[in-house]
């Protein structure tokens, strides 16, 4: 369990360490680096709504994103903390808990501690997705699909093997 719980630390620095470069690296919101030319690039913007941007324009969004964070995180962390540690086969499902703590809290601590209760986005990938995000949208989105694989594909066929 120690592991899994390095393991989201580390997920969690990375996030807010990413963060942190590119308030200090950038002077203003909109400030752009090209890392390759129209493609990816570096992109300094503040979301003060939901995923997408959405809900922006509400005044207590941030109350919103703050409350989601620790439902999330209380959420998964009894899920993690639960879990059969000693059977290897839920590997996928172990990391996708901690992933998904780990985004929670990152976008968590941006709403409770950037002065404007905005999340920090960064990462541009134009030409493929209109949308800047950051470490911790990466984090979300890939521990949901891996829990998707896990108890929709993996579970399945862990469920059949020990019924046989």
């Amino acid at each position: 369990m120690k592991k899994w719980i390095l393991i989201t630390l580390l997920l969690l620095a990375v996030d807010q360490v990413t963060k942190l470069i590119v308030v200090q690296s950038f002077d203003y919101v909109g400030d752009t680096f090209p890392i390759i030319q129209d493609f990816f690039h570096f992109t300094y913007v503040r979301n003060s709504g939901a995923v997408f941007g959405l809900g922006s324009d509400i005044g207590f969004s941030y109350l919103i994103g703050v409350g989601f964070a620790v439902l999330a995180t209380g959420i998964f962390g009894y899920m993690l903390f639960t879990n059969d540690f000693s059977d290897k086969k839920r590997f996928w499902y172990t990391l996708s808990l901690s992933m998904l703590i780990a985004g929670a809290l990152g976008n968590g601590i941006d709403r409770l501690f950037q002065l404007d209760h905005s999340v920090v986005d960064f990462i541009d990938f134009r030409g493929i997705w209109v949308y800047v995000f950051n470490f911790a949208d990466m984090c979300l989105n890939v521990g949901i699909a891996l829990f998707i694989f896990d108890q929709f594909i993996l579970e399945p066929k862990r469920v059949k093997k020990n019924a046989a």
